[in-house]
């Protein structure tokens, strides 16, 4: 057995452990951040590659939950979590949204007002960015279809950092950002060590037992815990810990449907990366926006239509990938099945969640053919593409009645923090009940889905927080 001895343990290198081991480190701590992934640095792999999806993606990009609709959700596994394969989009979160938060869940310190300076050091620490010149074709038909429909939309800003010397410039992901200042500050960061359980003796926790890419147990000896393993495995690793009361009861996602668009002229631009146009008009609830149009990631969006797939794949430029994604109201497990090494994660989507995707479905090919597609490609497998609005009822009903393909790229909620009269698992800053020294940090301390793109929101939150543990 190898045995390894910290101050602080940090659990997963995503946005909330990157986070929170920079901070430490930087106020003097002593820091040991693990990671259970590899590190593969920004670049080093063609984004939506196998190469990429197999070095950085848990199970290859699209791991099955279990319920009567199947959901597919997607997580990180390498040093910088999520921020590593995701968009880089950057929302900064919903004011409103934290205001209901403080108010539902009786957190202090959370509203707009409270969490300004840390949403202000995010954007200015990780380059938030607008995107510059022109967007790209993609993004320009989007906001002219949603123009023609009178709906407002606009270029997102991203994680994303320009130079005159890389005018594509760069993803400003965990690796390129807080996790080397955290090494600077001291901070010792182990890549591919997988933390199994924690070692708790009373209501302290003095370790956890992981094992490294070899198969060899690990022990690491500590003072305290901060886990950060995101919504699922930090559920996951707690609950495998015997730390199960109200922990991975109340998984949230924002359900999503991509479709691909066929144009008459070419609208694929894959050295742009993912176009930044959404449509603002029906946020919170709901999100339209582009996707990844590279020709993997095309060719897995085109398995449900008519025709033959490779002729499609062989003009992949008159073809884009869009998505549609809700604020939904279903609440998931996560739960450790004995002798089984991965979570066993479950949805069973509400009817009003699938009613809302249905609508955001319909809008969604509504403004793909005001923008001048020629046809969508049904997200229901086997169904008849969408050339003219007189498709649009049945493609809303065939998705309301749990037929298209669903999947999830924001999972949160399985640790809510909040006041114990809620039931929730950890206080308002992280630290779970009970326990002296364990704290979490990361998207399962979001009481709700945020209905955006939640990077922004989890790095402000774990910057707070991060503080709070300081004094």
């Amino acid at each position: 057995m190898i045995r390894l001895d910290a101050k602080t343990l940090v659990i997963g290198s995503g946005p909330g452990g990157a986070m929170t081991a920079c901070v430490l480190a930087e106020a003097g701590h002593e820091v040991l951040l693990v990671e259970e992934g590899d590190h593969v640095p920004v670049g080093a792999t063609e984004p939506y590659s196998l190469d990429d999806m197999t070095r950085k993606w848990r199970n290859g990009g699209l791991t099955p939950s279990f319920g009567p609709v199947k959901v597919t959700y997607v997580e990180g596994r390498c040093l910088g979590g999520a921020s590593e394969i995701n968009a880089a989009l950057y929302h900064p979160p919903v004011v409103s949204v934290l205001d209901q938060w403080a108010r539902d869940y009786g957190i202090t310190d959370l509203g707009g007002d409270a969490l300004l300076r840390h949403i202000d050091a995010v954007e200015r620490e990780a380059s938030v960015s607008p995107f510059p010149g022109s967007p790209g074709i993609a993004s320009e038909r989007l906001a002219a279809g949603a123009a023609s429909l009178g709906w407002k939309s606009v270029p997102v800003k991203r994680f994303w950092k320009y130079d005159a010397a890389n005018p594509l410039g760069r993803r400003q992901s965990m690796t390129e950002t807080y996790l080397p200042r955290a090494r600077a500050a001291g901070a010792r960061i182990q890549d591919g060590l997988k933390v199994k359980r924690l070692l708790l003796e009373g209501p302290r926790a003095v370790g956890a037992i992981a094992t490294n890419r070899e198969g060899r147990r690990v022990e690491i000896r500590c003072e305290r815990v901060i886990v950060c393993g995101g919504a699922v495995q930090t559920a996951l690793i707690l609950r495998r810990s015997g730390l199960t009361r109200g922990i991975g009861d109340t998984l949230t996602m924002n359900p999503m449907i991509r479709v691909v668009a066929e144009f008459d002229d070419r609208i694929n631009e894959p050295a742009v990366g993912v176009p930044v146009q959404q449509i603002e008009a029906f946020k919170p609830s709901m999100t339209l926006g582009c996707s990844n149009g590279t020709l993997a990631h095309l060719a897995l969006w085109l398995v449900g239509a008519q025709g033959d797939r490779e002729k499609l794949l062989a003009e992949w430029w008159r073809f884009g990938v869009f998505y549609a994604k809700v604020m939904g109201k279903t609440r998931g497990r996560v739960r450790n099945v004995p002798l089984v090494d991965e979570a066993h994660v479950s949805f069973k989507l509400e009817r009003d969640d699938l009613a809302l995707l249905g609508l955001a479905a319909e809008r969604l090919a509504t403004v793909l053919l005001a923008a001048g597609a020629r046809s969508v490609v049904n997200p229901v497998p086997g169904a008849p593409a969408i050339r003219s609005l007189a498709d649009l009822p049945a493609l809303r009903a065939g998705v309301e009645a749990g037929k298209a393909q669903v999947t999830a790229i924001h999972l949160h909620s399985t640790v809510p923090m909040g006041a114990e009269a809620r039931g929730c698992p950890a206080d308002a800053y992280g630290k779970l009940r009970g326990l002296e020294n364990v704290w979490v940090n990361d998207a399962s301390l979001l009481p709700d889905t945020p209905g955006i793109n939640p990077q922004g929101t989890i790095l402000a939150i774990a910057r707070r927080n991060a503080e709070r543990l300081l004094g």
